[in-house]
């Protein structure tokens, strides 16, 4: 009986460990499995089902003209479905992320201005800055952090920050054209941008506001689908403030363009004000412990019909609210 007992003990003593080395190193586990996973091939442009609006441009890049002078630019047959946008101005152009490094997205632009166009990315994962080194002009937020890891004018993402490694990409660096400070305003001419910064998602997240055509074009901080809020530089403490300053800020009409597919997107993945309330309901539950999560990790939180934030444990006083 003792050494049953004892054996139980050690026992349930191993499995605590591992339980607790899996927690702790939870997110090189996970990206390493996805890594050894490899990502799924491109899918078969005729199976890609595209919106009223939506053309191919080539074979890989598709183009869904919001207005005459605002392009969705989408990758519908690759997984992660990224979208970027294209604003044009009447003396320049700004690209809104530079998608995913699988193919060259100047190729696309280069189609749809001849105005000289400026990059700037919501966040610094891979599949946002892919193509910034094929464009002469990088923008960077001008923030405390991401300023003083610049050299001679050069950045280069961290690899948590960039994340390509998971599916094989090597971290890259690129020349920065300018700084662009959060609140100030760039004329493309004709055409006045605002760059916010919202983190959540990331600390140095940032979405740029088109408040002349009330649209936020926030990359990956919100919107229709899943809410990766337990990444390795995510913070649900920053993704509630953010909401709550986002919605006393915005004009209730304001339209949120999100830079991946929504949870059910034949059309540029947009989403209305609701979404921002949803979201902070959701994450003030979630911070009081009154919404309840479903899976092991990450642990899905729903909001809505359409919409679930990725986290971890979520509870009062849990990790997830601070940036690791």
């Amino acid at each position: 009986m003792r050494r049953t007992l004892r054996a139980a003990m050690v026992t349930g003593a191993v499995l605590v460990a591992l339980v607790g080395a899996f927690y702790v190193f939870r997110t090189p586990l996970l990206l390493k499995a996805i890594e050894l996973v490899g990502a799924p091939p491109l899918a078969a442009q005729e199976a890609v089902v595209l919106g009223e609006e939506e053309i191919w441009a080539d074979d890989f890049y598709t183009v869904e003209r919001l207005d005459a002078q605002t392009y969705a630019i989408s990758e519908p047959r690759y997984f992660r479905d990224v979208y970027s946008y294209l604003i044009v101005g009447d003396r320049e152009a700004l690209l809104i992320d530079s998608g995913s490094p699988l193919r060259d997205i100047s190729t696309i632009v280069a189609q749809l201005t001849e105005k000289p166009v400026s990059v700037i990315a919501t966040h610094l994962h891979f599949d946002h800055v892919g193509n910034h080194t094929r464009f002469e002009k990088v923008l960077m937020p001008d923030l405390a952090d991401l300023r003083a890891r610049t050299r001679d004018s050069k950045f280069v993402p961290e690899t948590l920050e960039h994340l390509g490694k998971v599916e094989g990409y090597a971290v890259p660096g690129w020349d920065v054209g300018g700084w662009w400070s959060v609140d100030r305003e760039l004329d493309l001419g004709g055409r006045v941008l605002t760059l916010l910064a919202t983190p959540g998602h990331t600390p140095d997240s940032i979405s740029i506001w088109d408040r002349s055509r009330h649209r936020l074009f926030m990359g990956d901080y919100a919107g229709d689908g899943e809410i990766y809020a337990f990444l390795p530089n995510s913070s649900l403490g920053a993704y509630l403030e953010t909401t709550e300053r986002l919605l006393s800020d915005l004009p209730p009409e304001t339209f949120l363009f999100a830079a991946h597919g929504g949870a059910d997107s034949k059309a540029a993945p947009g989403v209305g004000v609701q979404n921002l309330v949803d979201l902070r309901d959701g994450l003030r539950a979630m911070r009081d412990g009154r919404l309840a999560g479903s899976g092991f990790w990450p642990r899905a939180y729903p909001l809505n019909g359409n919409t679930h934030v990725l986290a971890d444990w979520a509870g009062p006083g849990g990790s997830s609210w601070d940036f690791d």
